[in-house]
Formats: structure tokens, sequence, C-alpha cells
């Protein structure tokens, strides 16, 4: 009936006049833009309230197509009959097709109820002024609203009863005024909001209640007023917000509860205004935000329960609270973090389970704690990942405790990345050819000793100092040994007169280890036969403890 532009716009805009001369029971309707300009015109068959009334008193079937109905009232009918304000008034098989509502301030059809298989408002208009359908009972009806056009009025649909057929909103745009849906209940049949259109007015669906259908909101467009599904009950269904337009303006989900189906709002997008998950319970189901542009403004899933919730892709340009009350995992892979994201839990229990951040970026921060959010099993807890990802996880997270100021856990970020990294290239080196595969073990574990086991990749200068004394020992042991029991293969000599010989004491072959060690070479003992080779290694094994030494101490005094 409309054209694309008049669907599409917001306000509605319209002339209606009353052909007296060809067709005296006809209404002409044109629909003008928002320059005033015709946009379309359509000629309907006038049908007078009382008419309608007359079919309620009758209970004969609603057949009405083409047709323009003004100031239909159902407080009217009651108030002319004397029946209570809120008593329901049957409707039976209502149809309305290509039909224009129009009033002066409002179209009423407030505790009707419904009987039928099918009940119809397909591709029918709804004048400027209040719509109002509060408590309407549609039974268990299946309910089409495809396709219709709400003028600059509230549209009231508060504590609807739907029944166990489906319910469809699919293509209808709800104007310029207010929505809401609040205490809705929607029955089992699948409830379809695909492609509708909101304008700036608020969407009011608190305390709704959906059951066992799938719900759709999939490429909705709304307007820049507030979005309230605040402790909506979304029930068991699947849950599509797929490539929705949120516009700016607040989006609230606080306390939403969303069923055992899947939730998806891939694709969606949000513009200014806060995003507020806060309390919402996802732990029913897998969910996705995967590739959301979530605007400016805050977001936040603090106390919310999640098992499976992913943000592939996802790009974060304002402050992000992640602080669950439980979340088995949060997928955060290949996003991009402009701003901060906390993960710190506000109380003792660790509430995320596992955290997927390979590819991420981060050019906000995250404030996420070692110990309090066990970091360590966040990243090994990976049953997908290989070591190579676990590895960049590791290093995203080393250079983010270090631009916090959190240097004691960037060091063990930091072991953790380059282990994940030496296990990566071992299982790579593993894979090629045969001369990679025969040195990849005594490669790797030479570096696990080396740099891993003695000093944490020059972050543990303690460990270090004592890899040193016990490798001063060791020497020392080795000096005992050989110069006591086996001189003829290689023993500490000296120049030394043999009254001041203690070439044979433990205690001066560890003062030989020493100043081997430590290169200080006073000459008045050296090494003989095989252990001028065991003196050499000592000597290159203190430079290197040494060095190892002042590069871990002085990396952490200059933090």
């Amino acid at each position: 009936m409309l054209e694309s532009q008049l669907h599409e716009s917001h306000s509605l805009k319209y002339n209606i006049t009353q052909e007296s001369v060809k067709d005296p029971g006809m209404a002409i309707v044109e629909f003008l833009d928002g320059t005033n300009n015709k946009v379309n015109t359509i000629k309907l068959k006038i049908v007078t309230a009382d008419e309608l009334y007359d079919k309620i008193d009758k209970g004969e079937d609603f057949i009405l197509e083409d047709c323009y109905i003004f100031n239909f009232s159902l407080s009217e009918y009651r108030f002319k009959k004397g029946l209570k304000e809120d008593e329901q008034v049957v409707m039976n098989n209502f149809k309305a097709i290509r039909t224009f509502f129009n009033c002066f301030s409002v179209t009423d059809f407030s505790h009707a109820k419904f009987a039928g298989k099918k009940i119809q408002f397909n591709n029918c208009v709804f004048g400027n002024g209040l719509n109002n359908f509060q408590y309407a009972d549609f039974g268990h009806s299946t309910v089409h609203f495809k396709n219709t056009r709400f003028g600059s009025g509230t549209n009231n649909f508060q504590s609807v009863v739907f029944g166990d057929g489906d319910i469809s909103f699919a293509g209808t745009n709800f104007g310029n005024g207010n929505l809401i849906f609040a205490d809705a209940k929607f029955s089992n049949g699948n409830v379809d909001f695909k492609n509708t259109i909101y304008g700036e007015g608020n969407i009011d669906f608190k305390f709704a209640k959906f059951s066992e259908g799938n719900i759709s909101f999939e490429r909705a467009l709304f307007g820049m007023g507030r979005k309230d599904f605040k402790n909506v009950e979304f029930g068991g269904g699947r849950i599509d917000f797929k490539r929705v337009n949120f516009n700016d303006g607040d989006v609230s989900f606080e306390g939403a509860e969303f069923g055992q189906g899947k939730t998806n709002f891939r694709g969606a997008s949000f513009g200014k205004g806060l995003k507020n998950f806060d309390l919402a319970d996802f732990s029913g189901s897998e969910i996705s935000f995967d590739s959301v542009d979530f605007g400016a403004g805050n977001i936040s899933y603090n106390q919310a329960v999640a098992n499976h919730i992913s943000f592939n892709a996802c790009s974060f340009n304002s402050f992000v609270d992640f602080r669950f009350a439980k979340c088995s995992l949060l997928n955060l892979s290949n996003s991009v973090i402009r701003d901060i994201v906390d993960m710190v839990p506000e109380k003792e229990e660790v509430v995320i389970k596992e955290v997927n951040l390979v590819n991420t970026r981060i050019l906000g921060r995250i404030f996420i704690n070692w110990r309090e959010n066990q970091v360590y099993k966040l990243i090994y807890h990976q049953e997908t990942s290989t070591y190579f990802q676990k590895a960049e996880q590791f290093r995203i997270l080393k250079e983010n405790f270090r631009v916090n100021g959190q240097y004691e856990d960037e060091d063990v970020a930091y072991i953790e990345f380059k282990r994940c990294e030496a296990l990566a290239n071992l299982n790579h080196e593993k894979e090629g050819s045969m001369l990679d595969k025969i040195f990849a073990y005594p490669k790797f574990y030479f570096q696990k000793y080396v740099f891993d086991h003695v000093g944490r990749y020059a972050t543990a200068p303690i460990r270090v100092l004592v890899n040193a004394v016990y490798a001063v020992f060791f020497y020392g042991i080795i000096y005992f040994i050989f110069t006591k029991y086996f001189p003829e293969m290689g023993s500490v000599a000296t120049t030394l007169p043999a009254e001041i010989n203690h070439v044979t004491e433990f205690g001066n072959s560890i003062y030989y280890s020493a100043i081997t060690f430590f290169t200080i070479g006073y000459g008045d003992y050296f090494a003989h036969g095989f252990l001028k080779l065991v003196a050499a290694c000592e000597g290159f094994s203190g430079v290197f403890l040494m060095s190892y030494f002042t590069v871990a101490f002085v990396r952490k005094i200059l933090r």
C-alpha cells in the first residue's frame, strides 16, 4: 500500500478528504513526505465506529479490507453499553488488511479479547495519536501486524497477552512515538520483529515474558530513544538480534534472562549511550556478540552470568565492565580494545574460567590480576588454541601489565610467553627436516635449563644468584674428587710451599672453584690434566651467570 520512502520515514503525514459526489462512502488519503510533497494517494471505504460496535453486539466476524475507520474506541463502547472500564470485549475473527485507523486522540483496542485462529492487522496504518492495545488478549491465535505503519503517537501494548500462535510484526514501522510492550506475555509461538523500524521515542519491553518460540529482531532499526529490555524473560527459543542497528541512546538488558536457546547479536551496531547488561543471565546457552560495533558509551556486564560468551572481532571504544558473576569462556579474539576493560573480580572468587585473547589488539588497557583472575588457567585451559596462540596471548598480557605498572604480573606473563613459544618451536621443528628433528629436543631442554630454570628469563635475580652458588659448589666437588681420589686424571695443583698447601682439602676445592668462577685467578692454585677443561667451563659459566644476574638485577631496580 505504501511506497518504501513513506514506510521508512519516522514521521507519518497525510491528508484525509471524503468523496461526496462519485463515491460518497469513500475517503481519499494523501500521504506526504517530510517536505509535504505527495507520495501516494489511496481510496478507502469508510466504516464507522458504530458499525464496528454493532458487529461486536452481534458477534459477527470482522473482515476489514481497504477500509477507513475513524475514532474506534472500546472504552467508548464500554461506556455506551454500561460495562466496567476493564471488562473484556470479544471480537471474533478479526481481519484488517490495508485498513487505516485514524483518530483525534486515541484508537483504542484496550481489554479486547480476540477470538479466532488468526488475527490480522497486515499492511494497516494507524494514524497519529495514541494506539492503545493495553491488556488486550489475543487468545491462542496467530497474530500478524506485518508491514503495518504507526503514526507519531504512543503505541501501547502493555500487558498484552499473546497466545500459542506465531506473532509477527515483521516490516512494521512503529513511528516516532514511544512503544510499550512492558509486561507483555508471549506464549509458545515464534515472535518476529524482523526489519522493524522504530522512531525517536523510547522502546519499553520491561518485564515482558517469552516462552518456547524463537525470537527475531534481525535487521531492526532503532531510533535515538532509550531501548529498555530490563528483566525480560526470553524463554527457550533462539534469540536473534543479528545486524540490529540500536542507534544512539541507552540500551538496557539489565537482569534479562536469555533462556535455553542460542542468542546472537552478531553484526549489531550501537551508537552513543550506555549499553547495560548488568545481572543478565546468559547461562542457558552460548551467546555471540561477534563483529559488534559497540559505538561510544560505557558497556557493562557487571554480575552477569554466562556460559560461553563471544566478542570475536569487536571494537571496544569505551570502558567495558567484564566483572561477571560467573563466566566459563570469554572470547575476545580479534577484537580491538581502545579504552579500559575491567576483569578484576570484585570478590576473591575467580569467576572467569577461560579467556581467549588470540589476535586481540590492546590500544587501551585491561584491568586484570594474575593471581585474582588466575590468568595461568585462563590461557592454559583453552582446548583449541595452539602453543603459538597461547604464547601470543601471554605476550599481549605482558605488554598490558607493563602499561598498567603491574611489573610482577608482567614478569610471570613473560615467563609463560617464552615457555609457550619454546613448546611451539619444538612442535614446529618436530615436523621439519630430519636434522631439525634430531636437534629439536636437545635445543629445547638446553634452553629450558639455561634460560628458564636458571633465571626465569632474567626476571628472577635471586634465582640466578642461588644457581651461581650451586655452580661453585658443583665444580668444587668435582675438583675435590679428582684431586683426592683420581690425581692421575687431573688435579688442582699449586705453587705454594708444602706447609701452606691445602690442595687436597674440600674447603680449598671450594675456594679454587670460587676464584675460577669469578675469573679472579690469583695464581696460587691451578688446574692440571683433565680439570683444565672443567676450569675453562666454570670460567665461562661464571661470566655467563654474573652477566645474567646483572641484567636481571638491573631490570628489577630500574622498574
